[in-house]
């Protein structure tokens, strides 16, 4: 063989860096194809995976992302990982299908694991975990929990979740939670009110929950503000990525809100009147720590009051709010507009329930 014919040791280099740099861009595509498709609400079509640069495809070479797509689903496959087509009823062969992925398949069904299986699995958990604090947490202690529910035990885990709904069954608060564990940038298809769809990439600083939906808050790159969003409005969240910090001024209990902030305007305030009885930290709890809060009457008077005076968007459903808490002593107090609304709320309940 002559020294031309030979490989050189730059050229194997180049060969093995060449073989790592597809196989890491392999190993990331399959990545957040498992991630995308466990975290969506809808089937995806075809177009919107091989256009998808976030997703490791989006080449000007649509036919080579379409070989891709079909080899990195064969992948999945091997791994036990199952993404199926979809199609209508009544589609032609050749019409474009979507695509999901097949949970049945992918994920273990009631009575395929015993009750010593989970247990065995538990007992990994916990020797991981510790009681080291781990952003794996919640995650693990929800594999923990579906371990339990597969291999149809009554026994439960004493370990309470982080979130009273079963991860295993809302993805797309997993991958909030994920991303805001790990500080990763989460971008993600939003839904909003008006059923306008919008791509946004979003550095989550808090979440919580508000009559039982979940939101979280974070810098939008779309706005460049620190914006508040619906979980259950995420269409479908891409893998997490990039780092990084939450301001030290950030306090969650600023984005924390009254269905009577949701409207249009500036807002104007209103104040209401709690009784005496009412400690303080049933008016942090009751208030959001939103407003002021001042004490009316004096100390010797036993009919001095908290005035809460908070600015709002709605006055109607500030009206309401108010109503909600009669019982615990809330009352109308300014402007005139709130306690009309306050009136005519009460007037048209008592003539719904007033016979005819």
């Amino acid at each position: 063989m002559g020294r031309d014919d030979e490989l050189s040791g730059r050229d194997v280099i180049g060969m093995a860096r060449g073989e790592s740099i597809a196989h890491d861009a392999t190993a990331g595509r399959l990545l957040n194809l498992l991630f995308i498709f466990n975290a969506t609400t809808r089937p995806l079509t075809t177009d919107e995976i091989v256009s998808d640069s976030d997703l490791g495809y989006g080449s000007p070479q649509r036919d080579s992302d379409l070989r891709k797509f079909r080899r990195d689903r064969i992948k999945l496959a091997e791994q036990g990982i199952f993404i199926e087509e979809v199609k209508n009823p009544g589609d032609a062969m050749n019409t474009e299908g979507s695509w999901r992925l097949n949970r049945d398949l992918t994920f273990a069904s009631a009575g395929s694991l015993d009750a010593e299986d989970a247990q065995t699995l538990a007992d990994a958990i916990n020797g991981y975990l510790g009681n080291i604090p781990s952003p794996l947490t919640r995650p693990l202690r929800s594999v923990e929990e579906k371990a339990f529910e597969v291999a149809a035990d009554r026994h439960r885990p004493s370990k309470e979740l982080a979130s009273s709904e079963d991860s295993a069954s809302n993805p797309l608060l997993d991958a909030v939670w994920i991303a805001f564990a790990l500080r990763r940038r989460l971008t993600f298809t939003y839904i909003n009110a008006q059923g306008d769809a919008s791509k946004r990439t979003v550095s989550i600083y808090g979440i919580f929950s508000r009559d039982g939906v979940f939101y979280f808050s974070g810098h939008d790159n779309l706005t460049n503000t620190v914006r508040t969003f619906r979980i259950d409005r995420v269409e479908r969240a891409w893998r997490p990525s990039g780092s990084y910090t939450i301001p030290q001024n950030f306090d969650v209990r600023d984005q924390l809100f009254f269905a009577f902030d949701l409207a249009a305007g500036e807002g104007s305030d209103v104040t209401f009147s709690l009784p005496a009885s009412i400690t303080e930290d049933e008016l942090e709890a009751l208030t959001l720590g939103r407003g002021s809060i001042d004490r009316v009457g004096a100390d010797n008077d036993d009919q001095w009051a908290w005035h809460w005076t908070v600015k709002v968007k709605d006055v109607s459903k500030a009206a309401s709010f108010g109503l909600v808490h009669a019982r615990d002593g809330m009352r109308p107090i300014a402007p005139q507009q709130l306690i009309d609304e306050w009136n005519a709320l009460i007037e048209r309940t008592v003539t719904a329930h007033v016979p005819r």
